[in-house]
C-alpha cells in the first residue's frame, strides 16, 4: 500500500539506519521467481527501461548481481515485489559519472565494468523493506532512516533556486529534478547527478573543506587526524552471528538478528575559517603562490592565546598530548560515535511533541555526549525544543515555568548546530562533520552552569557502537527490527560495545519500542538468563555528591531481580544497598507510592516518602505517544519509577561503573529492564529549590 501526501509524516521525525537491509555483500540467494507479480501498473525496472531519461541507469543494473553467490541481479530485484526507493540518475548524469571516472568523453556504457556500475547503482537505492518507500514529502532533514545498498546512509538538504523554488539535494549535490514517480514496488525520484557519497575518512573529508582550513591544520596538529581513521571491525564481519536468541517477551522469545556490523564512527563540531576571525580576531588567510596558506605562525598565534586563557592548567607544551591547551580545545569538538543530523538530538514522547507532526516541536530535548579526549572526561549537551531556535550547544536555561517547563530566562543561547555547509559534503566514510557558528569552549560556564543539573540519559546514549551502526531507533514502524547483541562467548572473546559488557551467560536483546510503550524515547534494554551487566558511566561535570538513578519499569509475569553494584574499579565493585526487584509494583509498603490527586503539599509528601526508600515517580518530561501531540505523563503508573541506587562523592577525573547481577537463579522469567538513568547533583536533589518533578 502507497502512502498519500499528506504534509511531513512519522518518516521525517530521525533519520535512523535499518542495519538488516539488503546489501551486495550480505545476499546470498537468488532472487525467488514466484516472488514475481504482474500487476497492472509498472515495476520499477519497467520504468526506469521506458522512462527516455534513465535507460543507461536501468541498463548498469543488469550488470550488478545481489552477490558474489548469486546470479540474479539489481534489475532482476528491481523487477519483483517489495518496496524499493530509487534515486536515478539521468542518462546525462550517468555519462558524466562515467566519463569524470575513466577520462574519455563519451564512454561507452557497454564497456563500463561492473564494478563502477555496482558503486552507482547500490548508492542509489533504498530497501525499505515491510515500509513504503520514501515520497518527497517524508523526506527528511539530515539522513535517510534506512540505509542504500552499499550500507552508507544518503543525506538530504533543501534549499532555494531561481524563481524562490524549492530544490532537494541529496549527499548534497544530486538535486532530485523529477520526484514521487509511483510504481508497483515502490518510488522512484530522479536526480541530475549520480549519488556517489564520500570514501574518504573524516579528517580527509574535513581537510578537503575549503572553509575548514583552520580547524583541520589544528586536527593535524594536534594528532586527532591520525586517530579518526577506524572504520570497520574485520573481526565482527567475519565472526558474528547472524542471529541470536531472543528474551521472552510479547512475542515469545522469537531469535533476533545480530547487527550487521561493528563500525567505529565520529562526530564533529568545526568552526569555519570565517568564525575564528570574527569571534578571536583570526588574521584572514593569506596564501602563497603555490595554494598553501603562508601566514599559518600569525593565526596560531592567535588561536594559542585563546587556549591557554580558557585551559590555564593544561601547561603541556606538546600538542598532542592530552593535557595540552590545544588539544584541550580541539578534542572538545570531537564524538566518538558517527551521529546523523537527525539523531543529534532525539525527539520522540517529551510533553507537546507531535510525533506525526515532527517539525512541531514540544518542550526542549536533551543529549549528553561524551567527548574524546581532555584532561579529564567531559560532557558536551545539545538542546533542541520548540523556543531554541534549532540545535544549541551547551544552552543554559536559567529559569523554567514549571507548569509547562517553557524557557522563561536563557543567558547562555547556545553555540548552533548548522544545517548543512553551504553546500559541501560533511558525510565521510566513518562520520559526520557539521560546522558551527561560535567559538566551542570547555569553559567554567559549561560544568558550573550549563550541566550544573539533574543529567538524563538514555542507555543507547552512552552506547556509541549502537548509534554509529544505526540501530538507535525511536520510530515505531514496521521495518524496525530488534537486535540481539552477541556476548563475548558468540564472539570469540570480545565485546560488542565498549561502555556497557556483560557475561557470556546473559541473553541481551535491543527493543525499538512503539507508539504506546512507556520508555523514555520509546526504547528499551532487555537482559536475560543469569545476566552480569556493568555499565561504564558518563562523567560528572564536576566533583561533588551525586544520585545515581536507574529508571525502572516493573512487571510481575518477566522481570527479574538484582543487585546493584558502583564504583572505580571494574573488577570489584562494591554492592549497594538492597537488590532491586523489578516484579513488584510501586505500592507496596517498601515502596510506598500512592497516586497524585489535588492537593499538591499532599503529593510532596508522598513523594517524600517514596524519595526515604529510594524511589521516585516516573518524571513530568514524557508520556506515551501514538501519533498525537505528547500531553499526558507517567506519574500515575505505579509500574514505571526511578530507584535511587546510590548517594556518592564523584570526580570527573574517575571513571565510575555501575553493575547489574541477578540474584535469581533462573534463566527464563528473569529479565532486566534498562531504559534510562540519572546523574543528579546534590545542589539539585537537596538544594535551596525542591528538585522540580519535570
Amino acid at each position: 500500500m502507497k502512502k498519500g501526501i499528506k504534509g511531513f509524516t512519522k518518516a521525517i521525525a530521525y533519520a535512523v539506519i535499518a542495519s538488516c537491509m539488503l546489501t551486495i555483500g550480505s545476499c546470498a540467494d537468488d532472487v525467488d521467481k514466484s516472488d514475481m507479480f504482474t500487476f497492472t501498473g509498472m515495476q520499477m525496472i519497467d520504468f526506469l527501461n521506458q522512462n527516455d531519461s534513465t535507460t543507461k541507469f536501468a541498463f548498469l543494473t543488469t550488470k550488478v548481481r545481489l552477490s558474489k553467490k548469486s546470479q540474479s541481479t539489481i534489475a532482476d530485484l528491481l523487477s519483483a515485489r517489495g518496496n524499493y526507493t530509487c534515486f536515478a540518475p539521468t542518462n546525462e548524469a550517468v555519462q558524466n559519472f562515467i566519463d569524470s571516472v575513466y577520462n574519455t568523453k563519451d564512454f561507452p556504457i557497454e564497456l563500463c565494468p561492473d564494478s563502477t556500475a555496482e558503486k552507482i547503482v547500490t548508492n542509489c537505492l533504498i530497501d525499505n523493506k515491510d515500509d513504503e518507500a520514501y515520497i518527497s514529502a517524508e523526506f527528511p532533514l539530515g539522513s535517510f532512516e534506512r540505509s542504500s545498498f552499499a550500507d552508507r546512509r544518503m543525506t538530504c538538504r533543501f534549499d532555494t533556486i531561481e524563481g524562490g523554488r524549492l530544490a532537494i539535494y541529496i549527499n548534497t549535490r544530486s538535486r532530485v529534478v523529477r520526484p514521487d514517480n509511483e510504481v508497483e514496488n515502490g518510488y522512484v525520484h530522479i536526480v541530475d547527478k549520480v549519488i556517489a557519497p564520500s570514501v574518504e575518512s573524516i579528517s580527509a573529508l574535513i581537510d578537503n573543506t575549503p572553509n575548514l582550513r583552520i580547524f583541520s591544520h589544528l586536527l593535524k596538529l594536534t594528532g586527532w587526524d591520525a586517530k579518526m581513521q577506524d572504520f570497520r571491525d574485520d573481526r565482527y564481519e567475519a565472526d558474528h552471528p547472524l542471529e541470536g536468541p531472543g528474551c521472552s517477551t510479547e512475542e515469545n522469545g522469537a531469535n533476533q538478528p545480530c547487527p550487521e556490523h561493528r563500525n567505529t564512527g565520529y562526530t564533529v563540531f568545526a568552526e569555519t575559517d570565517s568564525v575564528y576571525q570574527a569571534v578571536w580576531g583570526v588574521p584572514e588567510l593569506q596564501f602563497a603562490e603555490n595554494g598553501d596558506l603562508s601566514n599559518w605562525k600569525e593565526i596560531m598565534d592567535v588561536i594559542n592565546k585563546k587556549c591557554q586563557e580558557v585551559y590555564p592548567n593544561s601547561k603541556n607544551a606538546d600538542p598532542t598530548a592530552l593535557d595540552n591547551a590545544l588539544n584541550e580545545f580541539v578534542s572538545y569538538h570531537l564524538l566518538p560515535a558517527a551521529i546523523t543530523y537527525n539523531q543529534l538530538v532525539i525527539h520522540y514522547n517529551e510533553q507537546g511533541y507531535a510525533f506525526r507532526s515532527p517539525n512541531e516541536l514540544g518542550i526542549d530535548a536533551f543529549e549528553y555526549y561524551e567527548t574524546l579526549g581532555g584532561s579529564q572526561r567531559r560532557l558536551l549537551k545539545i538542546t533542541e525544543g520548540e523556543q531554541t531556535e534549532g540545535k544549541q550547544i551547551n544552552r543554559y536555561v536559567s529559569e523554567r515555568d514549571l507548569n509547562n517547563y517553557r524557557e522563561i530566562t536563557v543567558p547562555i543561547k547556545g553555540v548552533h548546530i548548522q544545517e548543512s555547509n553551504k553546500g559541501l559534503d560533511y558525510n565521510a566514510l566513518n562520520g559526520y562533520y557539521y560546522v558551527i557558528d561560535d567559538v566551542l569552549l570547555f569553559d567554567e560556564n559549561v560544568p558550573n552552569l550549563v550541566l550544573n543539573e539533574r543529567i538524563r540519559f538514555d542507555i543507547c546514549s552512552i552506547l556509541n557502537e549502537q548509534i554509529t551502526n544505526g540501530f538507535r531507533r525511536t520510530i515505531p514502524q514496521s521495518g524496525q527490527e530488534r537486535k540481539h547483541i552477541p556476548n563475548r562467548k558468540e564472539l570469540g572473546g570480545y565485546d560488542y560495545f565498549d561502555n556497557m559488557t556483560f557475561n557470556d551467560e546473559a541473553i541481551v536483546n535491543y527493543l525499538p519500542g512503539s507508539g504506546g510503550w512507556r520508555n523514555f524515547q520509546g526504547d528499551e534494554y532487555n537482559i536475560e538468563g543469569l545476566f552480569d551487566v556493568i555499565i561504564r558511566l558518563p562523567p560528572v561535570p564536576y566533583a561533588g555528591t551525586y544520585q545515581v538513578r536507574f529508571a525502572t519499569q516493573n512487571v510481575s509475569d518477566r522481570r527479574g531481580m538484582c543487585q546493584f553494584y558502583f564504583g572505580e574499579n571494574k573488577s570489584n565493585l562494591a554492592a549497594i544497598g538492597l537488590p532491586i526487584d523489578q516484579r513488584v509494583t510501586g505500592t507496596i509498603p517498601t515502596i510506598g507510592y500512592v497516586a497524585d490527586g489535588r492537593d499538591q503539599d499532599i503529593n510532596d509528601e508522598n513523594d517524600h516518602v517514596m524519595f526515604i526508600h529510594d524511589y521516585m515517580k516516573a518524571p513530568l518530561y514524557f508520556g506515551t505517544t501514538s501519533g498525537s501531540r505528547v500531553n499526558t505523563n507517567l506519574r500515575g503508573d505505579a509500574q514505571v519509577m526511578r530507584r535511587i541506587v546510590t548517594t556518592a562523592d564523584m570526580d570527573p577525573h574517575k571513571t565510575y561503573y555501575l553493575r547489574m547481577k541477578t540474584v535469581l537463579e533462573k534463566t527464563k522469567g528473569n529479565q532486566l529492564f534498562i531504559d534510562y538513568l540519572e546523574l543528579v547533583p546534590k545542589s539539585v536533589y537537596a538544594g535551596a529549590l525542591p528538585e522540580d518533578k519535570w
